[in-house]
């Protein structure tokens, strides 16, 4: 099992019961990364965060990635769970429109039948003529899909909300994320030290590492279980760790706030960057506004070079990296 997987399984509980969370940021501090990077665009927006020493906390639903801090819920599992232990109120519903055995009868085979909404329709509708059963049950389950599917698209839309994220890499080499994040190389990229953060500092205890999975987010079995004595809180905020393989390359590690703990989209303080990386296609007034704000902060500053020999970068001194 890796150290994420442990930390999953400690922080992610469906029982609170089961919750370790203590052990869990004590575990995740001891893997955080010595560093973290910020990949930029220039633009007055990101050289004010440089000077300021902020970072801005997100809406997700700006990211790239529309799968980004999504919520799955299976309604067709959760009605078939439902059905098969039906709740008081459907049940008092019926019998104030049913016989009492008719009820009984309803629930026997609701109980017993692999498919318990059809089940429920069969014994609801059997005394419909039969010509027009099953066109009944058709246009019952439509209402039901269209429904389901719009609810899961709004709570997961609703979801999103509560989260305030940004996004870090643990590299500052990737050919791609110079590309997508920093303008084709245009940009820069900015290095903050975690070396000396506690368990209990902010930056480190919210700073968390992404799970890439094959699969969204699944929080069927958190809702269908909220009625037990003990459901974890915490749980639905695993759903801002998850994103897709295709993503793996980033290695990202992401400053999360969620619950709605953060209203809109904010600045956040961070400690002054122990390092800034120029892209190897700034221009030349960029590369000077960086260096004049880097200069009045004391930030050492370097520029990434391409190797002609094989597919690498490396940051080199301004210098070196300007004459090749």
């Amino acid at each position: 099992m890796s150290w994420i997987d442990e930390f999953v399984e400690m922080l992610f509980p469906l029982d609170a019961s089961s919750l370790r969370i203590e052990q869990a940021f004590t575990l995740k501090h001891q893997n955080l990364p010595k560093t973290v990077f910020k990949y930029r665009g220039v633009n007055k927006h990101s050289l004010k965060n440089l000077r300021d020493n902020t970072i801005w906390l997100a809406d997700p639903r700006s990211f790239n990635d529309p799968y980004d801090c999504s919520v799955f819920v299976d309604f067709d599992r959760m009605a078939k769970d439902l059905y098969k232990n039906p709740p008081r109120e459907l049940i008092e519903r019926l019998t104030k429109h049913l016989p009492a055995q008719r009820v009984i009868d309803i629930q026997a085979a609701m109980r017993n039948a692999d498919n318990t909404q059809d089940a429920l329709l069969d014994e609801v509708l059997r005394d419909m003529p039969a010509e027009k059963i099953e066109v009944a049950k058709a246009a019952l389950k439509a209402i039901n899909t269209m429904t389901y599917h719009d609810m899961a698209s709004k709570s997961s839309e609703a979801f999103k909300n509560g989260f305030k994220v940004c996004s870090f890499s643990a590299r500052k080499d990737s050919t791609l994320m110079w590309s997508h994040y920093a303008d084709y190389h245009k940009g820069f990229c900015i290095e903050y030290s975690l070396e000396n953060t506690t368990p209990k500092d902010f930056l480190s205890r919210f700073m968390y590492p992404v799970i890439y999975s094959e699969r969204p987010f699944d929080a069927t079995d958190n809702i269908s279980n909220f009625a037990e004595k003990s459901p974890n809180s915490l749980y639905l905020n695993k759903a801002g760790l998850i994103k897709s393989t295709d993503w793996e390359y980033e290695r990202e590690w992401r400053l999360i706030f969620s619950n709605g703990v953060m209203k809109s989209e904010q600045a956040y303080d961070m400690p002054t960057p122990t390092a800034v990386y120029l892209g190897s296609h700034i221009s030349q007034k960029d590369q000077d506004d960086i260096l004049n704000i880097c200069k009045e902060k004391g930030i050492p500053v370097k520029k990434m070079k391409h190797s002609p020999s094989v597919f690498r970068m490396e940051a080199l001194d301004i210098n070196k990296a300007s004459t090749g």
